[in-house]
């Protein structure tokens, strides 16, 4: 059975209800902008190609998810996103450089970086490293 899409599903949910004022939030109180549910499928693995690749997974009002692939050590140059961002890793290790710090992270790893904040990804000197980015438009 693959379980990615209900991971992508209760990543995206637990998002939406941590903006919740109540921690008795129902799902009456979220506002809905969508009339169907989406399945994403995520990539499992950073596979073979270019030293660094993009791609939209879901590119929505309020949320836009996207996949990073880095290979074979291919850092991600320093730079902002407009919007407050998570990026969780999907595969593979390295650093993420944020606020003058370095973050080690590993599978599994989600880090969390407010709005124009800078930022770089430095993948295991020739390893790879697959990420999932959410990019949280309408956040603050």
């Amino acid at each position: 059975m693959n379980t990615t899409p209900y991971l992508v599903a209760a990543t995206i949910l637990s998002l939406g209800l941590s903006g919740c004022a109540s921690t008795n939030a129902t799902h009456e109180t979220l506002p809905m902008t969508s009339p169907s549910t989406q399945s994403i499928e995520l990539p499992r693995s950073a596979g073979s190609g270019n030293g660094k690749e993009v791609s939209v997974l879901l590119d929505e009002r309020h949320l836009k998810l996207a996949t990073i692939t880095l290979r074979n050590g291919t850092p991600l140059p320093p730079h902002t996103a407009p919007v407050p961002v998570t990026i969780q890793v999907l595969e593979g290790e390295g650093v993420i450089h944020t606020g003058g710090k370095p973050v080690t992270v590993t599978r599994g790893s989600l880090v969390s970086l407010v709005a124009n904040e800078e930022h770089e990804v430095v993948p295991k000197p020739g390893g790879d490293m697959l990420l999932l980015v959410h990019y949280l438009r309408g956040a603050k």
